[in-house]
């Protein structure tokens, strides 16, 4: 059977590959067996992971060199070094940690008959015991644990990483944006790989930290096996069982009540919601030292607010302060009785409500010790979480300042929905986003005499669909005075939207010693399936003028429909299938003791679908300047090639002084929502038909239909029976660069550690990437035309389209001088008394072609995009996503006392500049633009233009209906003039464009805090633990209502250019601009409470 077994793996390491994601799941350890300063050949050494009786064995080489590989993390480990006529060396209280080297070299001493075996007990744990190169931050269960979370998420404890930035997307590390870090458990992708959302699926929490037993955060890992990001491979592993019983039954508490709702001298209204999670694990042996469990469930009862938004009493009611709207409540009471009682149709309430959106999470782990030469582990989990969500203010493709007109008469300015003072939505308006992801791994750790072997295979699915309640009804606005007065309906993006990515990885990977040499090559398959569904108004979407106009059988003012081309109208969804194949070699040499050099080299071929069935003929007989493009294009097949090499240098050999460094390539991914639209928006499998009473972004011939429930009955109405599919040009297709490459960097870092004085840990570190290929994103269809004049000392490029009514959204790659750097000194000293002290400062500096912000292609040309001149030019900028200055500190202490008790204490500093800007994005960085595009390419806004003189830009009067003066041309100068001059960064850009994030946030304080009292009791002759708990996210505000706030900017946008030379001042919230920041108002600024309980047995 094992001959069949060793014949069946030799063919799958020839014949099968395996992909470009990173996976490390086990520690390793190595070093030099010695006597009388001469290498022992054939030293006996034994490893025995003590809580499992796991047992590692292997012997000495020619060298005295021993490996071990595929080593369970955690611990202790006992290790045994025997060699016949010597004393036997026993090592204890050894702990490994996740994808690193534990170094123990051994100096044997000849038996006597007093003495036969030496005990050493390791010390605790330290960087020096390792030999890696790269930048690293290791933590262990305890770690975690010790951690203040409120929101339990991964994210709370990557951001220990020094090299790291907490955004509204994110994690951010490495110099990479939320996007460019790859995530593994077990393995296994835990990325968000569709894309929409934060960095990980699930909402950020796709696995209990109860049943993480280690987690890594590698910024400049030189391992080859490492690979599919360019900030930082992210892995961590599952707890096992034991020999040992173990279990624990948990709570979470948290709620309204135990969230600040107090900034500064202001106050923040807060609905009720709760958070209560229930949880429990259960771990030990099916067969003692052979197979063991282990298992997590934990319930989330949750309590989201509903809006704080309230109707008017009568008409006479003030309204636009304190959260109360234009919608009189006996009006909307009347629509909803209507509704009800025409159509069946409940539209739910519109205020006073919460919603209730229960979530769940599972995880079960089987380990088998089949022999000491065999061992395997399998884990599945699931995650199925979701949360509540109002309407989307967003109208795509219909322009909200075209369907919702406004009237100038009543004050009332275009563009204003349901979200808008002006208005109000039903709760069945509301949709739920459902965010589930499936996980399974499976690892085959074995020993073919000299040759270790790891084989794995990994599933993760991305499941991730809309669901709502009330029923399918069109998404209808009606308007009053050309504002929103009440939304009803399903929420226009909803219906149909679904996505999914199912990825499936293969990987094995064989080690090897010879001599002083030990090797490692492994082969890698990865597959990835993208699906996307997304039909903007699919149940049809109406706008009517006024609430008459509907009861009354009157057409809409405006209208959509998105779908299908095919016969029977079914729902489109895009389908995207990519493959990668890799191969990589490595080979750690032990020049010496105390020298090793790790070189390898990784190469990574991905392969793209056939999107034969995507091609519209119509759109590529379309001119672009010279040049043609197809919805069907894709990129061939191209191999990249990653070099990279790492050095330890032990230099006195007492492991207290070591340099480490290394330099090397490192290919990372895109998200699959850009990549799938290419299917999705290339007019071939859906249609959109849009109606607008002013003919704006009608579809041509369009007419308005009647209202009607079904959506089958609105495509009956407007095609009168006689729809047949046709490909129509797209508005806003995607097209891939038929050269296009994924983004990667070159990564080269230089570290020396060191033990100061009183056993503490020093480490300085440096960090330099290059990036190469980055991903961005070009409107082929603008062009260069001529120059346009903004002011006398502002010329810029002025553009134009080729062709009206679409576009060519092209992803490809942008130049390479984009860069990060970072210098991070670290100190850390684990006090025998108890207490855990750690302390890091990094300065950083990045400069990117973008922030890597956007859901879609097209929001992603346009978002955070800000330039002199056109988008296509794809101008250098800062990265908003590196803080520029960061400190991360973190201090535990842990006293037992009276046999019975132990308390304990945590705290986690986090300092940078970082705040909000331009509505609900958090980053370090920040642009000052105008208030609109002024080239005509399509794109963000323009960056702003510094004049460098008080009287260098012309102002115009603002003036009121009746044609008063409002805001003289003269208090505009003044007012622009003092803001910029009080403007820290403004007064530095005189004569000068503003520059992309040029401007640095105000630094933000946060402090962390938690404490656990542990009461012991003994049962059953074993001791267990019940524990109580708090967690305080934001301590500082708790003890201060004007501590540890966020700051956000009064206004990015100071003015207005009126395509005239002349400029408008603008102001906040109808104030004027004389300050930069003010304190931001959002629970985001406030502390929040988790209260816990936990019971503990053994």
């Amino acid at each position: 059977m094992l001959k069949r077994m060793r014949s069946f793996l030799v063919l799958v390491m020839l014949f099968i590959t395996v992909t470009m994601s990173a996976q490390v799941t086990t520690a390793t350890m190595s070093g030099k067996v010695t006597a009388q300063d001469e290498p022992i050949i054939g030293a006996t050494i034994v490893a025995v992971h003590e809580p499992s009786g796991t047992r590692y064995g292997t012997v000495t080489n020619v060298s005295g060199q021993f490996n071990l590989q595929g080593m369970r993390t955690g611990g202790p480990y006992k290790v045994e070094i025997s060699y016949v006529g010597y004393q036997t060396a026993i090592y204890k209280g050894i702990n490994l940690l996740l994808g690193e080297n534990y170094v123990l070299n051994v100096s044997l001493k000849e038996s006597s008959e007093l003495l036969d075996e030496v005990v050493v007990t390791a010390s605790k744990e330290s960087n020096m015991k390792s030999d890696r190169a790269g930048a690293v931050t290791n933590l262990t269960s305890a770690k975690i644990a010790s951690i203040p979370t409120v929101s339990r998420s991964m994210n709370d404890i990557m951001r220990l990483s020094p090299q790291s930035n907490t955004t509204s997307n994110g994690f951010a590390a490495g110099g990479g944006n939320y996007r460019q870090s790859f995530v593994t458990v077990d393995g296994a992708s835990f990325n968000n790989a569709f894309g929409i959302g934060s960095n990980l699926p699930a909402g950020g929490a796709p696995i209990s930290l109860d049943a993480l037993e280690q987690l890594s955060v590698s910024i400049t890992p030189y391992d080859v096996r490492q690979s599919g990001f360019t900030g930082a491979a992210i892995n961590a592993v599952t707890k096992s069982g034991t020999n040992e019983l173990t279990g624990s039954a948990y709570t979470f508490l948290t709620n309204n009540n135990l969230i600040g709702d107090r900034v500064g001298d202001g106050s923040i209204e807060l609905e009720k919601s709760h958070q209560y999670t229930y949880g429990a694990t259960l771990g030990g042996a099916i067969i003692k030292n052979k197979l063991f469990f282990f298992v997590n469930g934990e319930y989330e009862d949750d309590l989201t607010a509903g809006p704080v938004a309230r109707a008017r009493n009568n008409d006479g009611e003030k309204y636009g302060e304190n959260g109360i709207h234009r919608p009189v409540a006996s009006k909307m009471d009347e629509i909803r009785d209507y509704l009800i009682n025409t159509y069946d149709y409940d539209p739910g309430s519109y205020q006073g409500y919460n919603v209730k959106v229960p979530s769940y999470k599972f995880l079960a782990r089987v380990d088998w010790n089949i022999n000491e030469n065999n061992k395997v582990n399998v884990r599945f989990s699931k995650t199925n979480n979701r949360y509540d969500a109002s309407p989307s203010s967003s109208v795509n493709p219909m322009t909200a300042a075209t369907i919702f007109p406004g009237n100038k008469d009543k004050g009332i300015s275009s563009g204003q929905g349901a979200s808008s003072d002006e208005g109000l939505y039903f709760r069945n308006t509301r949709y739920r986003q459902e965010q589930r992801f499936t996980s399974i791994a499976a690892e085959w750790n074995s020993k073919w005499g000299v040759l270790n072997n790891t084989l794995r295979g990994t599933y993760s699915y991305q499941d991730e669909p809309r669901s709502y309640d009330g029923g399918i009804f069109p998404t209808t606005y009606i308007l009053e005075n050309g504002a929103v007065y009440a939304m009803f309906g399903t929420e226009l993006f909803t219906e149909g939207n679904i996505r999914q990515v199912k990825s499936f990885t293969i990987t094995d990977e064989a080690t090897w010693t010879w001599g002083k040499h030990n090797f490692m090559a492994g082969l890698q398959f990865e597959s990835n399936k993208a699906l996307n569904g997304y039909m903007q108004g699919a149940n049809g979407a109406y706008v009517f003028s006024s609430w008459n106009d509907f009861v009354t059988g009157g057409k809409p003012s405006s209208f959509l429909i998105t779908h299908s081309n095919s016969a029977d109208l079914s729902q489109f969804t895009s389908k995207m299938r990519q493959t990668q194949y890799s191969a990589y070699i490595q080979d750690q040499w032990n020049i010496s003791e105390n020298f090793k050099l790790t070189a390898g080299l990784r190469f990574e071929l991905p392969v793209y679908p056939s999107l034969k069935d995507n091609y519209n003929a119509e759109y590529a007989k379309l001119d672009f300047g010279g040049r043609k493009f197809t919805t069907d294009q894709v990129p061939g097949n191209s191999l990249s090639v990653s070099p990279r090499i790492g050095f330890n240098w032990d230099i006195t050999g007492e492991r207290k002084y070591v340099l480490r460094g290394g330099t090397g390539y490192f290919v990372g991914r895109m998200p699959f929502v850009w990549l799938v639209s290419a299917v999705g928006n290339s007019g071939v499998g859906q249609t959109q038909y849009g109606y607008n009473i002013s003919e704006k972004g009608s579809t041509p011939g369009a007419v308005a239909p009647n209202f009607h429930t079904d959506a089958k009955d609105i495509l009956e109405d407007i095609y009168q029976g006689n729809f047949t599919p046709q490909v129509s040009i797209p508005g806003n297709p995607t097209i891939i660069d038929k050269d296009l490459k994924m983004p990667a960097t070159w990564k080269t870092s230089l570290a020396f550690d060191t033990k100061l004085p009183g056993d503490i840990d020093f480490t300085l570190e440096g960090i330099y990437n290059r990036d190469f290929n980055p991903a961005v994103i070009s409107n082929a269809n603008i062009y260069a035309d001529g120059t346009k004049t903004i002011s006398k000392n502002d010329i810029r490029t002025a553009y134009k389209s080729y062709n009206a009514g679409t576009g060519a959204y092209l992803i490809e790659n942008g130049g390479s001088k984009a860069y990060y750097l970072s210098l991070t000194a670290q100190l850390h000293k684990n006090f025998d008394f108890g207490l855990d002290a750690s302390f890091a400062y990094t300065y950083s500096r990045a400069r990117s072609y973008g922030d890597g912000i956007g859901d879609q292609v097209t929001s992603a040309y346009r978002t955070n995009t800000y330039a002199v001149n056109g988008i296509n030019d794809h101008e250098l900028g800062y990265g908003t996503y590196v803080a520029p200055h960061r400190i991360i500190a973190s201090l535990g202490y842990s006293k037992a006392y009276a046999k019975h008790f132990r308390s304990s204490v945590s705290f986690i500093y986090e300092g940078a500049p970082l705040g909000y800007a331009g509505g609900s994005y958090s980053y370090s960085r920040y642009s000052y633009t105008y208030t609109k595009n002024i080239v005509g390419d399509g794109g963000a806004n323009n960056l702003l233009y510094v004049p460098a003189t008080k009287d260098e830009l012309t102002f115009k009067d603002v003036t009121s209906k009746t044609g008063e003066v409002t805001y003289s041309a003269e208090q505009q100068k003044e007012d622009f003039w003092n803001f910029v001059q009080q403007d820290k960064y403004l007064k530095k850009r005189l004569g000068k464009y503003a520059e992309r994030g040029g401007a640095v946030m105000p630094w933000h304080h946060q402090l962390d805090f938690k404490f656990n009292q542990d009461f012991y009791m003994m049962i059953g002759g074993k001791k267990n633990l019940l524990q109580f708990g708090v967690d305080i996210q934001n301590l500082a505000n708790l003890l201060n209502k004007d501590w540890g706030l966020y700051k956000t900017v009064n206004s990015i946008t100071p003015l207005a250019d009126n395509g005239d030379g002349t400029f408008t001042m603008q102001k906040a919230s109808g104030q004027v601009l004389n300050s930069t920041y003010k304190n931001y108002a959002s629970t985001a600024s406030t502390y929040r409470v988790m209260f816990s309980l936990r019971y503990i047995f053994n």
